[in-house]
């Protein structure tokens, strides 16, 4: 019973190590390498939030680690015999609280301009299906599937997702852009690729046996190289 319940224990350690390392690999694409103005500001809003709330971590970590050295159990010393201090409740209650005030300004401005699509230069649809993702481009008769995604650098390009099975999420980190393509519901989102390159993502919503084969990947060409790849794809729709 007892090798049983440590192979069980080393399974969900290791369980926990590959999560935690594939949590790092997607966190270090949008804060090493953010492509977009998106992706900038999602980043600047994390670094708020994580030296904001790091004082309060740390502060309570240390009035622990105090309290446990302080008042550890020893012989002939009694117990305390309180057990709740009011005021104090409300300091450290009301404090905390002050500071989700002071993030919650900078969250709903970096909301709002993540949702409100500016006026665009290309507009893309992408339709999610078991499994895979399907490209249009309205006013271009150019449609696609299974192969990446193309648009040009510096260029606005707006987003319509949705999905005609089940539940998908377009997700490029490097974007900052994560965003669920509902059947029977457009959703709307907008990037500006800041320079040329290959980026990639994942369907980051479980939608089957096949979920893991939905890869994402966008090419970003110069303007010049993106409208000859348009004309090309145009004469072999």
């Amino acid at each position: 019973m007892g090798d049983t319940r440590r192979n069980r224990t080393w399974i969900v350690l290791l369980g926990v190590l590959v999560l935690g390392l594939a949590t790092a690999g997607t966190a270090s694409a949008w804060l090493t390498n953010p492509a977009t103005p998106v992706a900038r500001e999602v980043r600047d809003l994390f670094f708020k939030a994580v030296w904001i709330t790091m004082f309060f971590f740390v502060l309570a970590e240390a009035i622990l680690l105090v309290a446990v050295i302080r008042f550890r159990a020893r012989p002939g010393v009694a117990p305390a015999k309180f057990h709740e201090n009011l005021k104090l409740e409300i300091v450290w209650t009301a404090i905390p609280a002050l500071a989700m005030v002071a993030l919650a300004g900078p969250t709903f401005q970096t909301l709002r301009y993540m949702e409100t699509v500016p006026k665009s230069d290309l507009t893309v649809e992408i339709i999610g299906h078991q499994w895979f993702w399907e490209y249009r481009y309205p006013g271009h008769n150019v449609v696609f599937a299974n192969e990446p995604l193309v648009i040009p650098a510096g260029k606005i390009v707006a987003a319509d997702l949705t999905s005609i099975d089940v539940i998908h999420s377009w997700f490029v980190p490097e974007f900052g852009v994560k965003v669920d393509a509902n059947p029977g519901r457009v959703n709307h989102t907008w990037f500006q690729v800041d320079k040329a390159g290959t980026y990639t993502g994942q369907c980051a919503e479980l939608c089957g046996v096949l979920h893991g084969d939905m890869m994402i990947t966008v090419n970003v060409l110069s303007p010049e190289d993106f409208e000859r790849w348009l004309e090309q794809k145009k004469r072999g729709a």
